[in-house]
């Protein structure tokens, strides 16, 4: 989500000479049905949709590497959603609650929770264009051993726990100037790099790191980082999600 930062670097300094009006990407706010799909196209790879659910949104068994983790599974999206309202679905993303299931799991809607209207109007109006294929989601199952243990302990919460726990949170406020660098770094780095950007308690320390580095790259530098993954010895960054 975190995916695919790249994707955003071109809409975020086109949206930056816009005049006054709601915090959305570039390209959301407009009547043209066509546009906002192609906008929502965008989203879907920028936010890391497929990351997750697959290039073709089949869904994928997120913990086939990790047995003691699982099983978990990202939902079929292009089988299940023709069955749900846009209210649905906007709050299985942003709210992290299902109409059916009793829970959502490693669905990252704390950030996504952030999303504008507008912006969430365009993901769900490609997500509606998606070819049905691949087959129906697995049905949840019984958590392994090490699973229920980190539940237990609260390291590992639901996603609607997760939105509420984060609602709050965020980048500084640094007024009007930055808003749209806030509202682009709280619905994408944040998923790796904490709400407020100081990164993952829970990973290895330094990894992802609080944020404040970027101080320390030039312009110049900071977006080769974000488009290529190169750092400024020329050293390919070792996370392969950065330049997705």
């Amino acid at each position: 989500m975190h995916r695919s930062v790249v994707a955003f670097v071109c809409l975020a300094v086109a949206a930056c000479n816009r005049g006054p009006g709601p915090i959305t990407f570039d390209g959301a706010v407009t009547s043209d049905k066509a546009a906002i799909v192609a906008h929502g196209e965008r989203l879907i790879h920028a936010l890391g949709c497929t990351g997750c659910h697959g290039v073709h949104l089949e869904g994928s068994f997120l913990t086939q590497d990790q047995p003691q983790y699982g099983p978990l599974y990202a939902s079929n999206l292009s089988v299940e959603l023709p069955h749900y309202s846009d209210r649905q679905i906007d709050e299985m993303i942003r709210k992290g609650t299902h109409p059916e299931r009793r829970t959502l799991w490693a669905m990252p809607s704390e950030i996504f929770q952030h999303l504008s209207n507008a912006d969430m109007n365009a993901l769900i109006a490609d997500l509606r264009t998606a070819e049905p294929g691949g087959v129906p989601t697995q049905p949840p199952k019984t958590w392994a051993a090490d699973a229920k243990e980190i539940i237990a302990s609260g390291e590992l919460k639901t996603a609607k726990d997760t939105v509420l726990q984060d609602a709050a949170l965020g980048p500084t406020d640094l007024g009007p100037a930055y808003a749209l660098g806030r509202y682009t770094t709280r619905v994408t780095c944040a998923e790796c790099h904490g709400p407020k950007l100081e990164g993952d308690p829970h990973g290895t320390p330094g990894e992802p790191p609080n944020l404040i580095v970027a101080g320390g790259y030039t312009r110049a530098e900071f977006e080769t980082l974000l488009t290529k993954g190169v750092l400024p010895n020329g050293r390919k960054f070792k996370n392969p999600l950065m330049g997705e």
